[in-house]
């Protein structure tokens, strides 16, 4: 039987949630290694426990792979290979800034790239 007060007590209090596509187009750019290099440099710099990293099926930007974006921020990055995740969790996790060379789209100011 499902308890909600189980479930919710386990909850960690998160600064941001990554999701990586992991559909066969970015899996075929990169996509695998440049999610391995994330979740490494994110152990490296004891983020783990704050930044949750979700695979999911496909982000709609084919073309534009390998794709993550960062939540709460909705940020949006494509052509993600593993100096650009590296630099995520650097640039953008830890000093709070959008690494722009990679950036898709900023919900944050609603700029278009």
């Amino acid at each position: 039987m499902w308890s909600s007060a189980n479930t919710v007590s386990k909850l960690r209090k998160l600064s941001a949630h990554v999701l990586v596509c992991n559909h066969i187009t970015c899996l075929r750019r990169g996509g695998k290694a440049s999610a391995k290099t994330l979740k490494r440099a994110l152990k490296d710099r004891d983020l783990s426990a704050q930044v949750l990293v979700t695979k999911v099926k496909c982000l709609d930007q084919c073309g534009r792979g390998p794709v993550m974006v960062v939540y709460p921020d909705g940020v949006w990055y494509g052509g993600v290979d593993e100096e650009t995740a590296r630099a995520i969790v650097r640039e953008h996790l830890e000093e709070g800034h959008a690494v722009e060379k990679r950036v898709l789209h900023d919900m944050r100011d609603g700029e278009k790239k």
